[in-house]
């Protein structure tokens, strides 16, 4: 069967030190590109799944103002609240004014549209949360059948509560905002590494052993060399995720597979040639 086809050649020239160097010139381009995206993807896998599992976001980061307006005297009036059926039940409506602006449970109509008057609000509605903060558009945040603030004690637990609400509505806003930004952080990281590590690499033609000749074979090197620590990145995000830790796998398994790599080729054919005579 013929395995130096794309992408066969790629994982085969992944294996050892000795076909890091040789598999130099099997890709062209194009194909390269495609195993950058590859890679970048192998990445992505755990990173997707371990934000699958996300069942709440920190809603301060995107409301600042209006969470901040959220103290213990709040918690006093949500005290004694009930939820059933979808619907929020205060022992009586209550309406809050602070320098930042105004925080409110079961306002009437009139009340509530005063109270989007100020510059931030909070009001606790029998159906919905909403939410103002600055210039940012008035959100509405509809509870779930599992809204559990019965329970809530401290400033600290309504805010997960509330967070929690709010990120189940807009998950997949929020998940794939965070998976394209970090896509693309990891991107432009792994082509960083790939064309300034292939700098380097194409320099060591002037020496006296490299056989190295063309810049297209320095890349096709690093992008070799890339495979493997990118493997074992993407498993270790599997068993703990971190996306640090990953970054770091790839990042400095690749710098010691490329002086592995060095060391036993020299980064010459003739080396490699001589290996091969030797083991005859």
């Amino acid at each position: 069967m013929k395995t130096d086809i794309f992408p066969l050649n790629f994982f085969k020239s992944i294996i050892t030190p000795k076909r890091v160097f040789t598999g130099r010139k099997q890709l062209n381009w194009f194909q390269m590109v495609i195993v950058l995206l590859f890679l970048n993807g192998l990445m992505m896998i755990p990173l997707s799944v371990n934000m699958a599992k996300m069942d709440s976001y920190p809603v301060e980061e995107t409301y600042p103002n209006a969470f901040a307006m959220l103290d213990e005297s709040v918690v006093e009036f949500l005290d004694g609240a009930e939820f059933s059926e979808g619907t929020l039940s205060l022992s009586e409506p209550f309406i809050e004014e602070y320098d930042a602006g105004i925080v409110g449970g079961n306002v009437s109509t009139a009340q509530k549209e005063q109270a989007l008057e100020a510059p931030n609000t909070l009001l606790f509605q029998e159906n919905e949360l909403i939410i103002k903060d600055g210039e940012n558009p008035v959100t509405s945040v509809t509870y779930t059948k599992d809204f559990s603030i019965e329970e809530v004690s401290s400033v600290e637990e309504l805010k997960s509560e509330l967070s929690r609400q709010w990120f189940i509505q807009n998950k997949s806003f929020i998940v794939g905002s965070l998976l394209v930004s970090l896509f693309i952080l990891l991107l432009v990281s792994i082509v960083l590494i790939t064309l300034g590590s292939s700098l380097f690499v194409y320099l060591s033609k002037k020496g006296q052993l490299s056989t190295i000749r063309t810049y297209k074979e320095s890349v096709n090197l690093v992008v070799n060399t890339l495979g493997l620590p990118t493997i074992i990145a993407m498993i270790l995000g599997f068993i703990q995720f971190d996306i640090i830790t990953m970054i770091m796998t790839q990042t400095f398994g690749f710098v010691i597979l490329l002086l592995v790599v060095f060391t036993k080729t020299r980064f010459s054919d003739d080396v490699v040639n001589q290996m091969n005579t030797n083991k005859k």
